[in-house]
């Protein structure tokens, strides 16, 4: 992608919109609906590793297969479904599938799905809401209205907010009941958000499940929005006086919904090798994954500050001018910045990518070296006005990588005792061994190297593998080398021993 704004004889709009598509159409990164479709999978094969151990489960699992994929996708984005499932699978690759469960998780699968075989199109949160609010390019998106007499599961709910959003983060939450007017200015910022960047749009609201209004602090005071991970999933909080701006709220939709969209991409695919903190040039020290979070969202703002800019003007007799509101200096808005170094979101992305992509890549996985290139390429007409120091090189940036040796005689078969789910129509492989109890998810090149391995030597396992996908025999070799020492740690595939199959 080589568009710019001041080389091309494209026209902005239609650099703008080409971007918005690209990035929601590339594969394996872009794609919403397979995103979605593989953690579905993932949630589903749990579910079917985690029943071998509880007898109430084995009876639901059959409903859940049995549900078409946007009424899974809602039972699948329910907090409370969402949040004991994870929580289940964690306790699961640590201490395997026995007491993984909680006492209560299958009687909450089954009242969710008793109310989505009811028709309602509804799981258990959003059924306890008084009011229906509904939101989005699909109108799927709902507002948290929980009414102010206490029930059993408003409780719940209002705990598992309380005690799982931005865990040790020193942060708060309080949810209100939204008004008519704040639930307005959340239909505006939408369809603000939509008529500008509408591919973009239509892709995060498929991660976007539910907006709370609510009070947010962090350890650094007031927070505008917030978004909270495994302990509230699939939704995001925003404060209520920043929802009179709808350019500004429409900004902070996309950008904690793509934070939700990074979310859902990197369960079946991690993108760093630790975790530990980084130190930021706009004061902040956070972890490396963070950091990744950031450069990931600044990527597709740049596109959206892009659109307000050139397409905006067409939307201010219905929306007001940017200028016309007040809003607080931060790097997101699209109405005030602040003029210190790292102030404006394109700094903090220029820098990210020439640190993630630099000094910080030894910490990050191919797929996330792969997921970085693939942002920087695509927004990079947008940001050539910024120009970082030049990236260290780094080992293991270039997909051709040197294997050190040559194929060999050495025979492999499957693993033994291994859990399988093989997913065609998300073109993913999930596995688990009893023994790292860990869940591998292998993509189509991984998943056909594992197929091979039925007692084929290496070099038998490269002539298949190289046949098979069209490739060179060296970046064939290249690719399959790391893939089956990968496999080996994994416990998918081991060496047969004698040379017998």
């Amino acid at each position: 992608m080589n568009l710019s704004f001041k080389e091309s004889s494209v026209h902005p709009i239609d650099v703008i919109r080409q971007l918005d598509h690209l990035l929601q159409n590339q594969e394996p990164f872009g794609n919403s609906s397979k995103v979605v479709l593989r953690v579905i999978e993932r949630y589903k094969f749990a579910l079917g590793v985690l029943a071998e151990a509880d007898a109430r489960l084995r009876e639901l699992v059959p409903r859940v297969e049995a549900l078409d994929t946007g009424t899974v996708d809602i039972l699948f984005g329910d907090l409370l479904v969402r949040s004991q499932l994870e929580t289940a699978i964690s306790r699961l690759e640590t201490a395997g599938p026995v007491g993984a469960l909680s006492d209560t998780f299958p009687a909450l699968l089954e009242e969710a799905l008793a109310s989505l075989e009811a028709g309602r199109g509804v799981a258990v949160a959003r059924g306890a809401m008084e009011r229906d609010f509904a939101l989005g390019p699909a109108r799927r998106t709902w507002v948290w209205d929980l009414p102010d007499a206490p029930s059993p599961l408003g409780v719940r709910l209002r705990d598992s907010i309380r005690t799982g959003f931005m865990p040790g983060a020193q942060s708060t939450v309080e949810i209100i009941r939204p008004t008519p007017s704040m639930v307005e200015g959340l239909e505006r910022a939408c369809a603000l958000l939509h008529r500008l960047v509408p591919e973009m749009t239509v892709s995060v609201f498929d991660h976007l499940h539910s907006i709370a209004v609510a009070h947010i602090r962090g350890a650094r005071g007031r927070m505008l929005t917030g978004s909270g991970g495994d302990g509230t999933p699939c939704m995001i909080f925003i404060d209520p006086d920043e929802l009179e701006n709808p350019w500004d709220t429409a900004g902070h939709i996309l950008h904690e919904a793509i934070h939700l969209k990074l979310s859902d991409l990197i369960r079946t695919g991690a993108i760093v090798t630790d975790d530990d903190l980084v130190d930021l040039p706009w004061g902040r020290r956070t972890a490396l994954s963070n950091s990744f979070f950031a450069y990931h969202a600044y990527a597709h703002m740049q596109v959206f500050r892009a659109a307000v800019e050139h397409l905006g003007p067409s939307c201010h007799a219905e929306f007001g001018a940017p200028s016309e509101y007040y809003a607080p200096a931060h790097a997101m808005s699209v109405v005030k910045n602040d003029v210190k170094p790292y102030s404006r979101a394109e700094e903090r992305l220029a820098y990210l990518h020439s640190q993630l992509a630099g000094p910080l890549s030894l910490r990050v996985t191919p797929h996330g070296r792969a997921l970085v290139a693939w942002l920087w390429d695509t927004v990079r007409p947008l940001v050539e006005g910024v120009v970082p120091e030049a990236a260290a090189p780094s080992a293991g940036v270039t997909a051709a990588v040197a294997t050190g040796r040559a194929p060999s005689s050495v025979r492999y078969r499957q693993g033994r005792a291994l859990s399988l789910r093989r997913s065609p129509a998300s073109e993913v492989l999930f596995a688990l061994h009893p023994a790292s109890r860990r869940i591998v998810t292998l993509n189509l090149p991984a998943w056909l190297a594992f197929e091979l391995c039925d007692g084929k030597t290496e070099q038998e396992v490269l002539s298949s593998y190289t046949s098979t996908l069209g490739l060179g025999t060296d970046r064939a070799w290249a690719q399959l080398a790391p893939t089956l020492k990968g496999l080996v740690s994994s416990g998918m595939i081991e060496q047969v021993e004698g040379g017998a199959s």
